[in-house]
């Protein structure tokens, strides 16, 4: 499978094409209920594409997908706060069939180039406590725990003036 390709593109929950996509995408992965519960514990099963978008991308977020050979395998959020100086990512999910692939580090990579592009400082990431896989993923990334919550969360961040 070497000849396989790889991008990173952007998509828009505000244009009708791109929600028509990634609801098709999202509604797979997240036909089991614990994978939406930790992606967005907010969410109430099943999945409800109109909920999501109004939940979470009502202001000006960034969502990238990750490719493979034109097929979306992954997908990620982040909002970007120029007064704070910092990045918030969220909704990062890799289709359950590619996971343990290397696939979410690519996509946080590719994040991490964006959000240092604009001059931002810091990167925040909600994780549920109960998410150890998560957890343990984002520490392999580098990040840091910085505070739980009574809502069963876990902040954790990076600065990336350090790299």
């Amino acid at each position: 499978m070497s000849d396989s390709t790889l991008s990173i593109s952007s998509m828009s929950y505000e244009k009708k094409d791109d929600v028509r996509i990634l609801t098709s995408c999202l509604s797979k992965w997240f036909s089991n209920p614990k994978i939406l519960n930790f992606v967005s514990p907010s969410m109430s099963y099943p999945f409800k594409i109109k909920q999501w978008i109004n939940q979470s991308y009502s202001n000006q977020n960034k969502t990238l997908v990750l490719k493979l050979d034109n097929w979306i395998i992954g997908h990620l959020s982040i909002r970007m706060n120029n007064q704070t100086k910092s990045a918030h990512i969220f909704h990062l999910i890799i289709d359950p069939e590619q996971q343990q692939k290397g696939y979410g580090k690519k996509l946080i990579s590719h994040a991490e180039k964006l959000i240092t592009k604009n001059n931002l400082k810091k990167i925040t990431i909600n994780v549920l406590i109960n998410n150890q896989i998560a957890k343990k993923f984002y520490e392999k990334n580098g990040f840091i725990i910085t505070k739980g919550n009574k809502s069963g969360k876990i902040k954790m961040s990076k600065d990336l003036e350090k790299l």
